[in-house]
């Protein structure tokens, strides 16, 4: 068990809060944030302090911290704050969901985030500063490279390195043995089945074929897709 402290006074603070308290042996001690948005000195009634002088307050040989923030940047500011936090002596832990099956014990990093009803293989690799929200599926032999966040429900099939950096919308899914470059954008529900470059971006559209269903049913029988 650790003493832990919260980035943040905004949903993702709460959020790390909320599944702390009720699925994990930490003890959260307080909140840190940014002095130019501290407009409290409070939240979940535990102190905040600004993360400028967080050390004055809560030292790093006492307490280590969790940074859940969002995807802002690709991912860029949350590992801004991390590596920030690594520069002033920080230690973190990496919180992840005790519901949920694992085929063995996972090889996660530092500062993730991992939410309940995943589906992860065997030979798995999580990197640093992780987010990954609820009911994914991650194949065997996938790595999931530092900075990264999967939404919900993405499906990321076997042997594929996924690295730094990525965004993976809800709903995305991802071929066998492929990479996605660094800061690869996968939007919601697209499929990817070749690997991607760096900084690439891959979306599905909502926008109809122009066929009816039927002739388009017609035409994918005629070559042999159904």
């Amino acid at each position: 068990m650790s003493k832990v402290i919260l980035f943040g006074i905004g949903r993702g603070a709460d959020v790390a809060f909320r599944f702390l308290k009720r699925d994990s042996e930490h003890e959260v001690c307080g909140f840190a944030a940014d002095g130019k948005y501290l407009d409290r000195d409070s939240f979940h009634d535990l102190p905040v302090v600004a993360f400028e002088n967080i050390e004055r307050r809560f030292p790093p040989e006492q307490y280590k911290l969790l940074i859940l923030m969002g995807y802002q940047k690709m991912n860029g500011l949350r590992a801004e704050k991390y590596l920030s936090a690594k520069e002033k002596g920080y230690g973190f832990i990496s919180y992840v969901n005790s519901h949920f099956y694992r085929a063995e014990d996972l090889n996660v990093g530092e500062n993730c985030f991992i939410m309940d009803n995943q589906s992860i293989s065997l030979d798995v690799k999580i990197g640093n500063n992780v987010v990954m929200w609820s009911s994914n599926h991650i194949g065997d032999l996938s790595t999931i490279g530092d900075h990264s966040w999967l939404a919900s429900h993405v499906t990321v099939a076997a042997d594929v390195d996924v690295q730094p950096y990525c965004f993976l919308g809800i709903g995305a899914t991802v071929g066998n043995k492929l990479t996605l470059g660094q800061r690869t954008f996968i939007g919601a529900n697209a499929l990817v089945a070749s690997s991607t470059t760096e900084n690439s971006v891959h979306v599905s559209t909502s926008q109809a074929i122009d066929l009816d269903s039927s002739a388009f049913m017609r035409v994918m029988m005629a070559k042999g897709k159904l």
